[in-house]
């Protein structure tokens, strides 16, 4: 199937799942909180933005690059980005569309305004009250934890091209005795061990979970919990290969970018210190705005290697943040205008 086989918004769609309240009360209030949401992604762009003392430098050498360079790098690494979307969104609606009916584009356009709420939260929690606008209520807590499972796959994909990243980029450019790494290593690759076997077993996690102690008024969470259980691994390996392709994708785009600008690492390298970059950013627990500059200044760090200037190395990272992030929250962000979070969503077929 595929996913723009129609329009994004169609007739069925505005009159199903984006129309406006027919309260006139609600409908005020709605614009208002769309309206305010939208205010703060502007304004908390602009404050990120209009302190950046590189900014003007970061904007000149793109003008320069696309005069200069191969363009095919920049017009490449764009024409990814719908893929990259694409794959995030199969990997959470084949989890959520098992109890909640949802055609895959209004999984994509949840997905999206779960990229907005993400952006002024650490660790990007806030996608997951951004996706679940788009659900039942009574399935909301199900799609949190088909989120979770979603970010769990995606997670050990991270670590485990981030640790090859992070022990090829150590061993070639910073450490000359890496006799120490052997006892290191095993320790970090019996961990993923133990991560990739509770994956695929979830339904042991339950009784665990339970163990748990909650206040009184949570305990119908061991309800939803149980959701786990229905998960097999056919369906976890299905989504895991949906994570290898989007993490595959996203560093892709930053190897272009790289190349874009000017840094021409070898590509075993430039995709270890794309690893290793991403890993230790996951690590990082800031919002994806106001940890801007510490993700550049690593980029910086890992690519003066290759012979980088800072500007060059701030760009890439600066236009990989913009086409993958920026652009997608603010689909997200309009989209709210037409999502009547108060009413029950319709029902869709794919």
């Amino acid at each position: 199937m595929s996913l723009f086989r129609k329009p994004l918004f169609t007739t069925r769609d505005l009159s199903a799942t984006f129309v406006a309240s027919d309260q006139p009360r609600n409908h005020r209030l709605h614009l208002a909180l769309s309206g305010g949401i939208l205010l703060l992604l502007l304004a908390v762009l602009w404050a990120e933005l209009s302190t950046k003392e590189h900014l003007d430098e970061l904007w000149q050498a793109f003008l320069r690059q696309l005069h200069e360079a191969n363009w095919l790098w920049f017009a490449a690494a764009f024409l990814l980005v719908p893929l990259n979307w694409l794959a995030e969104t199969r990997k959470w609606h084949q989890i959520v569309r098992q109890y909640e009916p949802m055609s895959t584009r209004r999984a994509l356009l949840a997905v999206w305004i779960g990229v907005c709420f993400s952006l002024f939260t650490p660790n990007r929690v806030g996608e997951y009250g951004g996706r679940i606008l788009l659900v039942r209520p009574e399935n909301r807590w199900k799609a949190v934890i088909a989120n979770i499972v979603g970010n769990y796959g995606q997670l050990l994909v991270l670590l485990t091209a981030g640790l090859w990243g992070a022990t090829y980029f150590l061993n070639r450019f910073w450490i000359d005795d890496s006799t120490w790494f052997g006892p290191i290593g095993w320790l970090i690759g019996l961990g993923l061990v133990v991560l990739y076997f509770f994956y695929f077993n979830l339904g042991i996690l339950v009784p665990l979970a339970r163990r748990i102690v909650l206040p009184r008024r949570l305990q119908f969470l061991w309800k939803e919990v149980q959701v786990l259980q229905h998960f097999n691994r056919q369906e976890l390996g299905s989504i895991l290969v949906w994570a290898v392709v989007r993490y595959i994708v996203y560093a892709t785009q930053y190897f272009l970018l790289l190349r874009f600008f000017g840094i021409n690492p070898d590509f075993t390298a430039g995709y270890a210190g794309i690893a290793a970059i991403f890993l230790v950013q996951t690590s990082l627990p800031l919002p994806p705005l106001a940890g801007l500059v510490a993700r550049g200044n690593l980029a910086v760090q890992v690519w003066s290697f290759f012979g980088a200037n800072e500007i060059s190395s701030l760009a890439a990272t600066f236009a990989l943040w913009i086409i993958n992030l920026i652009l997608p929250a603010l689909i997200g962000t309009f989209s709210l205008f037409y999502v009547n979070i108060a009413k029950q969503p319709a029902h869709e077929d794919d």
